[in-house]
């Protein structure tokens, strides 16, 4: 697990105070003698072919060295540039649109000039503009300017530790609670902070940075996960940092991020088989061509439960595509297909039950079914070397039908609807059931700007961008007469729908080692449902809205690479859910 990952600082805008860098002009250095104390540093910036790369923004920090501002100099049509340091160890770190991010660690003593090389390679424009749309920290060197604990479970932590299921690898977070529920981690209960994790409701679910649930406005509750092996690295938020996100801003955020296509044709099978019909199998294979690079991944798991008379088995597919389409331009393309079919029941066991027999399941004619159908593009352009433009686009499909005995430890084993029924001793010839019907439909498109600029050679970042959402419901309950039934009495039958808008931004002010941020975001839902039952069918319909102000404010302290403090409040926020908000 890595807490805070050491990486670079991007450097400020700006010359260093007095005694610790004197910025000097390629063409114009000084002698060693003119300089004094310090000692000329020449250097060349070139692209893999070896032509000089002009205006890269090189980024000079002191290293062991708490408290000492970064210097900035940039290169000259020759891809050269100078400048004067004082003796020690210095990082440098290149920056400049169309390629990645060159680093190297230069020692500075006695006398002489020092020279060096970097070379930047135009095929990292894949990592720095993705990296920047779908990754909460966005770029490596931003991490210890960020207004919040920003907690990640790398590649090596998730391949090493062998985990099970999600749950077992969020667990390895500070403050984060997660509830089994069947054993397979298909629905975790997601807690942080100490707040309710039912159902996940308090956390913000995203995955490559796009929202992950299927109602994330209107019933934000997890019915569905992406499995662990599809996930390359976890990243959880907490903070006023999350404000850039939302609309959920309580407990915090959690992003999974998937890989990326190889460079080289690559792949790899697992198989694994266990106690309790247990098998789980998981094949990726992936390639790049040129400009295009392709993945693919393929998942199935099934097995008995950890209580009687409980199996589940499921299916994921995914594919993706990274298309490089100019030096500043690059489009990702994501698909995915989920199914589950589980015999698993919602209901737990009483005290009595559970003292009786710990691992039964009285419900053995429960079952749940679920598809889920996502897709997301985006696109990403480096609009010069200040500005970064990233663009996500979603749709998602999610159905589940959950026919069951019992919603709760105190309907047993139905309620009393069902006057046939009687009691436990009839569970299984006269009981009814009820078929909890559900179908998901979500869309949204989401635009985000990064701006760096200098006033008053300060170094400044601005984050800012805009979401469109809208997502339907169409729920369904039908009370069955026999525990297998898969048809019945319609006794719910209603749309939801919210539409959203949000907005937000947020504005780094860098200070030598210090950050400070503040930032706003605007969160207008309008929410409406429709039951189609009521007025003696005819149906009824109503509509309600919200606006929030969701304001935040942090601040960092960053001295060295692999310590950052920092502090910080906001506003909390939650939507509530359709039937919460609308009468009908």
């Amino acid at each position: 697990m890595v807490r805070l990952a050491p990486v670079s600082s991007v450097a400020l805008a700006g010359w260093l105070a007095a005694g610790w860098a004197n910025p000097v002009h390629a063409q114009s250095v000084p002698t060693p003698r003119a300089i004094e104390a310090h000692v000329a540093l020449h250097g060349t910036v070139v692209d893999p072919s070896g032509a000089p790369v002009a205006g890269v923004t090189v980024s000079i920090r002191p290293q062991n060295r708490s408290g000492a501002a970064p210097v900035t100099v940039d290169t000259d049509a020759a891809g050269h540039f100078a400048v004067a340091l004082a003796p020690g160890t210095w990082r440098l770190s290149t920056r400049v649109a169309g390629f990645a991010t060159a680093t190297a660690d230069v020692a500075l003593a006695g006398d002489m000039p020092v020279t060096v090389a970097l070379t930047v390679n135009p095929a990292g424009l894949a990592e720095e503009v993705t990296v920047l749309a779908t990754r909460l920290g966005g770029l490596p060197e931003t991490l210890r300017r960020m207004p919040g604990a920003l907690e990640t479970v790398d590649a090596e932590t998730l391949a090493s530790s062998h985990v099970f299921t999600i749950n077992e690898a969020l667990r390895t977070v500070t403050g984060i609670t997660v509830r089994d529920e069947e054993g397979f981690g298909l629905r975790p209960n997601i807690g942080i902070r100490g707040l309710n994790p039912t159902r996940s409701t308090k956390v913000l679910l995203l995955e490559d940075g796009i929202p992950l649930t299927y109602a994330p406005y209107g019933d934000n509750a997890s019915y569905y996960h992406p499995p662990v092996e599809r996930i390359e690295s976890i990243e959880v938020l907490k903070g006023s940092g999350q404000i850039a996100y939302g609309p959920s801003t309580v407990g915090g955020v959690i992003n999974y991020v998937t890989a990326v296509p190889p460079q080289r044709t690559a792949g790899s099978a697992t198989l694994e088989g266990g106690s309790r019909n247990f098998f789980n199998g998981y094949g990726t294979v992936g390639t790049t061509r040129g400009r295009l690079g392709l993945l693919g991944s393929y998942m199935r798991r099934q097995g008995d439960g950890a209580r009687d008379h409980t199996h589940s088995s499921l299916d994921d597919l995914t594919g993706k595509a990274v298309v490089t389409l100019t030096p500043s331009q690059l489009l990702t393309v994501r698909a995915s297909r989920y199914a589950e079919d589980s015999n698993v029941t919602y209901s737990g066991l009483r005290l009595d039950e559970f003292s009786a027999a710990p691992r039964q399941n009285p419900f053995v004619n429960d079952r749940f079914d679920g598809t889920r159908t996502g897709t997301s593009a985006t696109h990403a352009m480096v609009l010069s070397s200040r500005a970064v433009l990233s663009t996500n686009l979603y749709a998602s499909w999610f159905a589940r039908d959950w026919w069951r005995q019992s919603s709760n430890s105190a309907q047993r084993p139905n309620d009393a609807a069902d006057r046939a029924c009687g009691d436990m001793a009839n569970l299984l010839t006269t009981c009814g059931n009820e078929g909890r019907l559900r179908r998901y439909a979500t869309y949204g498109i989401e635009p985000r700007l990064r701006v760096d600029h200098t006033t008053f050679g300060v170094r400044q970042e601005t984050d800012l961008g805009v979401r469109a959402h809208t997502e339907r419901q169409d729920r369904r309950q039908e009370n069955g007469d026999t525990p297998i039934s898969r048809s019945g009495l319609l006794v719910e039958n209603n749309v939801r729908e919210a539409d959203a808008v949000a907005a937000f931004v947020q504005h780094r002010v860098l200070v030598g080692d210090v950050t400070v941020t503040p930032g706003l975001r605007v969160e207008h839902v309008r929410f409406s449902r429709t039951n189609r039952l009521a007025n003696a069918g005819a149906g009824v319909s109503g509509a309600s809205s919200l606006t929030q102000l969701v304001p935040g404010l942090g601040v960092a302290y960053g001295p060295s690479d692999r310590l950052t403090a920092f502090a910080g409040v906001h506003r909390g926020f939650a939507p509530p859910r359709v039937e919460d908000s609308t009468r009908n």
